[in-house]
């Protein structure tokens, strides 16, 4: 191996390290569920489920900046309750594709969710797929460990 290929290989390793861990965890109770460990070229994840009210299909994409988790855009095919109207500060409303596409800056240190079968919840990670409803329909808190994974 020549030289540069060893410092690519030294400046990997650091990065492979710290890859950002997503905590799910039951809320109030904090008891601990699930650790997905995020891939450390691309922090992000979406989070895909259908309206409860519109029965149509929501993705919301995000990505770990840190120990916060930012919220970068929101696709949804119809208006519902809790879906945007309009786009925040700095961000766009747009259509494309026969959806309203809605790009924003949203940093949370932790989202609380509730979760419920009907509703399909599911949190998408590279080619990894966690379904929410897994543990019952209740309130589930997503969070981020800044470093790796560990841990059961």
């Amino acid at each position: 191996m020549h030289a540069a290929g060893i410092t690519f290989a030294i400046l990997l390793l650091p990065s492979l390290a710290n890859a950002a861990c997503l905590t799910l965890a039951g809320h109030p109770d904090g008891a601990r569920l699930s650790l997905l460990a995020l891939s450390p070229v691309d922090a992000s994840f979406s989070l895909v489920y259908t309206h409860s009210v519109t029965r149509t299909p929501v993705t919301e994409l995000y990505r770990v900046d840190g120990s916060e988790i930012v919220e970068t855009e929101m696709r949804f095919e119809q208006h519902g309750p809790g879906l945007p109207t309009e786009a925040d500060a700095g961000g766009t409303f747009s259509r494309a594709d026969g959806r309203f596409v809605v790009t924003m800056e949203r940093r949370f240190p932790v989202i609380v969710m509730q979760v419920h079968r009907d509703q399909s919840p599911r949190l998408i990670a590279g080619t990894r797929t966690l379904d929410l409803a897994q543990w019952g329909n209740r309130a589930l808190a997503l969070g981020v460990i800044p470093d790796a994974c560990a841990g059961p």
